[in-house]
């Protein structure tokens, strides 16, 4: 064969007089040509070997905004297959039709976009036998680039092909980047709102930012004001071992001007290869976050990433909304709490240290950190009721006749009445509590004389901390007990009066309990628990 015949067979017209005059070494290995770190995937798929070789020729100094061609091989219909089942990322497919059968070509057209499902990579059909599949028909029928006969297809117009469909699939790429990013922030929009812990919700903003940001070795942080430093407390990349440290100490120069620019305006930056953002909380709660990354920031992602930020802040700003109204929850619940305690002349810190009590027993006892934190918060409504008590009854300082015992246990019931109309989890638990911590493991307790687990677990636990609490303090009808009687009540009434579960568990940490009534005392100075044998 003349080289003449070589380069029509090549798609290289010789009568252009742009068409190089090249020769090359046939012994070449024409299957793969060594990759640059950053490089455009391009796939040959021809069964003639020259077609190869002349091709690699023709674009082996090719560059598109700066970068050059990984050129791949494939002899075969079928073999191709393989090579873009294993190189998702190809941008351009220079195809022949007939190959090992007449319509190789548009076989592997369709096993792409149908089967493969790649609306991506840019096909230009390149055929010697126009005849044999007809522009018209091919193009109508197949989701092709471009169709061109190797005879016309010079290697100015190979240059100009390569080059239009590599920036179609640059264009493509990036809609589809920014819209899988769009995607991102409308999904994580959803976790913004149901991340429920400041650290919580610091961390998955951080990982939803890198994601956004899309660079490569991307790093990040973010950071929350602490007596006005910023404290890292949650980091990724070279930032990961930096948690619980100063923003200050680890981010130096002009990265650290920008982050200081931010902190000072409660706002946000792009820089070099930085995205800085502040956002000001409502409560003195400020948060920071830092993304920096060794390429830089795509500009195209910088829309999105703004667009997140402000669904972030949002969000921020309904956490620590939730956060201010629970807390608020919290200080009326302790006050009426203490109302109702200083009403009865006995020490507001009895509620303060039942809730601290039935909140670390609802721990030990296995039920879950959020149910131990409504717990904490409802038991120091345990006997709101007593509002309705008349002061004589309430504070008469020697026993109790029988009608004013029945006048006294009707505070549970009180209480219920006033707490069980909220709809709040936490009002509805306080009313429970209040309505059932006088019930008895055996029955034999008030109002409704509930037996065993038809008492709900937060009364069992009230009941049992709150008369801890009760026998151990000083009361107006009554002196405290040591913690050696106190230990002998409990374990009568494992059985009777409690859930003897409960008993064994608070037994078993009988210091820790001691603790918390040591940590916030009445009067006298409680006897320590291991001075008494649980």
């Amino acid at each position: 064969m003349d080289k003449e015949t070589e380069m029509i067979r090549a798609g290289i017209d010789p009568r252009s007089t742009d068409s190089l005059n090249l020769t090359w070494d046939m012994t070449a290995n024409p299957v793969e040509s060594a990759a640059p770190s950053k490089i455009w995937k391009l796939l040959i798929v021809d069964d003639e070997e020259e077609v190869h070789t002349l091709t690699r020729l023709v674009l082996r100094n090719f560059e598109f905004e700066g970068s050059g061609l990984h050129l791949l091989s494939s002899y075969s219909g079928v073999g191709a297959r393989q090579v873009l089942r294993d190189n998702p990322d190809i941008a351009v497919v220079l195809l022949d039709v007939v190959m090992e059968r007449e319509d190789s070509g548009l076989r592997l057209v369709k096993y792409i976009r149908e089967e493969l499902g790649n609306n991506m990579v840019r096909i230009i059909l390149r055929t010697g036998q126009p005849g044999q599949a007809p522009e018209h028909e091919v193009v109508a029928r197949y989701d092709i680039n471009d169709y061109k006969a190797k005879t016309e297809l010079t290697s100015r117009k190979l240059f100009t092909s390569v080059t239009s469909a590599l920036r179609s699939w640059r264009d493509l790429r990036t809609i589809d980047k920014s819209r899988q990013g769009l995607r991102r922030v409308i999904e994580a929009g959803h976790a913004l709102f149901n991340w429920q812990s400041g650290s919580q919700f610091a961390a998955g903003v951080l990982d939803q930012l890198v994601g956004l940001a899309a660079g490569e070795g991307m790093n990040g942080l973010v950071a929350f004001r602490d007596d006005g430093d910023f404290i890292i407390s949650h980091g990724v990349g070279k930032f990961a071992p930096m948690e619980g440290r100063r923003v200050g100490d680890v981010v130096p120069g002009n990265t650290g001007a920008m982050v200081t620019k931010a902190k000072r305006h409660g706002s946000d930056f792009f820089f070099n290869n930085s995205f800085v953002s502040c956002i000001r909380g409502d409560y003195g709660q400020d948060i920071l976050f830092l993304v920096r990354g060794d390429a830089g920031i795509p500009h195209m992602d910088r829309d999105l990433v703004r667009l997140f930020m402000g669904n972030v802040a949002m969000a921020f700003h309904n956490l620590n909304l939730g956060h201010e109204i629970i807390a608020t929850q919290k200080e009326i619940i302790h006050t009426l709490g203490e109302v109702v305690e200083t009403r009865s002349k006995e020490t507001a810190n009895h509620v303060l240290r039942v809730g601290k009590m039935a909140g670390l027993l609802a721990r030990q006892a296995g039920l879950s950190e959020e149910e131990a934190t409504i717990l904490r918060m409802a038991a120091p409504m345990h006997d709101v009721g007593k509002v309705g008590i008349p002061d004589a009854v309430l504070n008469k300082p020697g026993p109790l006749d029988a009608d004013e015992y029945d006048l006294i246990k009707t505070h549970t019931s009180i209480g219920w009445e006033i707490l069980r109309k909220s709809k709040r989890r936490l009002m509805r638990s306080a009313a429970i509590v209040a309505h059932q911590h006088h019930e008895h493991w055996d029955g034999g307790g008030y109002p409704a004389g509930l037996v065993g687990e038809e008492i709900h677990i937060f009364a069992r636990i009230t009941a049992l901390v709150d008369v801890f609490d009760a026998v151990i303090n000083r009361r107006v009808y009554r002196q405290a007990k040591d913690l050696s009687e106190v230990v002998t009540i409990l374990r009568d009434g494992r059985g009777t009066h409690f859930d003897p579960d409960l008993v064994d568990v608070f037994l078993a940490h009988l210091t820790e309990f001691t603790a918390i009534v040591q940590a916030h005392p009445d009067q006298a100075p409680l006897q320590k628990a291991d001075q008494v044998r649980a």
